[in-house]
């Protein structure tokens, strides 16, 4: 009777071990599988990157801001957003930085939890392009792989340069206003950097701006630093290769969709165009959801 009790058990413990084995073994082939997906992703969206940019201009550097505004007065809501000017010679582009920032977290901490606490986590797909001989201005934005032009003129700011100065970082800068868009506006420009650039169409000084404020505080963008090449992410300034079919007059209607919708199926909900195949480059974000949809302040009152 022992000896069977033994037999027994050493079978059931034969048997858990080769279940065990089999286990592990099974666990190990599924961490293998799925590496070897996450890492054929990664392929794929470097192609399609490398092809996405292969026209693209490269930026110099880059001056990033850290936006503030008081979006809806009435419900005191404030969006926050890490914004980022890219500057060349011939052509400048004010976007969000927040793929920049997360791509450089990522190539600093490849096995880390969490995100760069240093970033806002908004992303807004608006682009402005701005050719500084020409004084060209193009405004952009994109939901998913749709891009909008939304404006395209002449910028034609009228600044008042003044003798106050300040230091902004390590940088000496001067200080000039402007009334436009039914505020009035102080920005801070510095010639210590190289060429000329600004945030979103406070363009026309003859420096690169660091710091822009309205006379009320509510809408800011402050100097948080300088953006530069590293190794793996460069820094490409891309004007879209096309624009939207869709009529620009159903744009609100198609952000609020995209606000508002689940990001999977809002394409077809929106009943404008159908729902797109394949993967696209990291550029394809949505847009910064329901706060785009109400803003009772807004940063151009007239």
């Amino acid at each position: 009777m022992k000896k069977t009790i033994f037999t027994t058990i050493l079978l059931l413990a034969l048997g858990f071990s080769a279940s065990a084995q089999n286990h592990g073994g099974r666990n190990r082939q599924g961490q293998e599988d799925r590496e070897a997906k996450a890492k054929e992703m990664q392929a794929k969206m470097k192609e399609e990157a490398n092809a996405y940019y292969a026209n693209a201009d490269t930026a110099e550097y880059g001056v990033r801001y850290r936006m503030k505004y008081l979006f809806n007065k009435e419900q005191d809501l404030t969006f926050e957003e890490d914004r980022v000017v890219l500057i060349t010679p011939k052509v400048t582009l004010d976007q969000s930085y927040e793929g920049i920032g997360e791509t450089r977290w990522i190539l600093k901490n490849p096995n880390g939890q969490g995100g760069d606490t240093s970033l806002a986590y908004h992303l807004t797909p608006d682009y402005y392009f701005f050719y500084p001989s020409s004084g060209r201005k193009v405004n952009t934005y994109r939901i998913i792989s749709e891009e909008f032009k939304l404006k395209d003129f002449t910028c034609d700011n009228k600044w008042n340069i003044t003798d106050e100065e300040k230091t902004i970082g390590e940088y000496k800068c001067r200080k000039a206003t402007i009334t436009k868009g039914g505020r009035e506006w102080t920005a801070w420009f510095t010639n210590d950097l190289p060429h000329v650039g600004a945030p979103r169409d406070f363009n026309g000084l003859p420096g690169v701006v660091l710091e822009v404020t309205d006379k009320d505080n509510e809408v800011r963008w402050m100097f948080n630093g300088l953006v530069n090449h590293i190794e793996g992410d460069t820094l490409f300034i891309k004007y879209p290769d096309r624009f939207t079919d869709i009529p620009l007059e159903r744009f609100p209607k198609v952000l609020r969709i995209s606000a508002t919708c689940d990001q999977s199926n809002y394409m077809q909900t929106a009943g404008i165009y159908d729902k797109q195949k394949g993967s696209y480059p990291l550029k394809y974000r949505p847009s910064t959801g329901i706060d785009a949809c109400l803003i009772d302040n807004p940063i151009e009152k007239e």
